[in-house]
């Protein structure tokens, strides 16, 4: 045993020998030099040399925000620059401490491919979203944290990075209902658009929440009564009040049945617009001139829909 293990050690103590007999030294891999336009990026590494100044002379790695720090001259943006470019900018920030400074950049080392894709509007945290090979829209959205209560989920879309098709995306059906067959694979550089609901309403007078709501964009009078929790005690529930600015700007009342949308008359469930207002009156007799002159006045509506 003792041979054996004396022969292995020998073994690996003997240099290695080429085809003439002499020794082979070992080749490490190493990355190919980039082309002289490389830009650079964050997480690349570079080597520093400024020629006579030790101090000066080090490698630094490129932060996430693009810059890299030197002594003398602090921060300096190095992202979005070919190492030439990087050169010149160094050498004329010396040039207020060195005479004639002599510098010289090299790209030590490149950062690993990483591949992203871009979170833009109602997401909870908006922004890019680094990515692994056959991530669907699930792990980004997991990654995300979810969307914001005014998303319009039905109307998100994706914009390829290649030949830049918008692809729609109704998440809606993906979060809340579960159906995996709009849950498509995302590719890196795609852009996911989530835009936000536009179909805001107020709901006044005889309901139990009064109050600013965002419906979706085929919600009606109905949905919104719901939404304020029903009406209240009281309510006219035959004559209830759906204003919209008409021509030139002057509101118009459009008066709906309530009972008569239960029963299944559906011309009378209008639908909704962006700032309409749905005013459920109380008792039996209803000024609609007084309603509109009140409601017109209202501050809130200025503020609410820029009126």
């Amino acid at each position: 045993m003792a041979a054996v293990l004396l022969g292995i050690a020998a073994a690996v103590l003997l240099p290695l020998s080429g085809p003439a007999g002499g020794p082979v030294t070992p080749v490490l891999a190493q990355q190919a030099p980039p082309p002289a336009d490389y830009l650079l990026n964050p997480g690349d590494s570079v080597d520093i040399t400024v020629l006579g100044e030790s101090d000066l002379t080090r490698q630094a790695t490129i932060r996430p925000d693009g810059k890299i720090n030197l002594p003398l001259i602090g921060d300096i943006v190095a992202a979005g620059l070919t190492p030439m470019q990087l050169t010149d900018r160094i050498t004329t920030a010396l040039k207020a401490f060195l005479r004639n400074p002599q510098v010289s950049v090299a790209v030590r080392e490149i950062r690993p491919e990483r591949n992203f894709v871009y979170l833009v509007g109602q997401f909870s945290r908006p922004g890019p979203v680094e990515i692994q090979k056959g991530w669907t829209i699930t792990e980004v959205m997991a990654v995300a944290g979810g969307f914001t209560p005014r998303a319009a989920l039905r109307r998100a879309s994706i914009v390829r990075r290649v030949g830049g098709q918008t692809v729609p995306l109704d998440l809606e059906k993906l979060v809340l209902r579960g159906d995996r067959s709009v849950n498509p694979e995302v590719e890196p550089g795609d852009i996911i658009m989530l835009p936000t609901l536009e179909n805001r309403v107020l709901v006044l007078g005889y309901v139990r929440a009064p109050g600013v709501y965002d419906m979706e964009d085929d919600n009606r009078v109905l949905d919104a009564i719901a939404r304020a929790g029903g009406t209240a005690e009281r309510a006219n529930t035959s004559n209830i009040g759906v204003i919209r600015d008409g021509p030139g700007g002057k509101p118009v009342v459009t008066t709906v049945n309530l009972g008569k949308i239960l029963a299944g008359d559906a011309s009378q469930n209008v639908k909704l617009q962006n700032a309409d207002v749905v005013y459920v009156p109380e008792g039996a007799i209803v000024r609609w001139g007084d309603i509109l002159s009140y409601v017109s006045g209202f501050g809130l509506l200025r503020t609410l829909f820029g009126r």
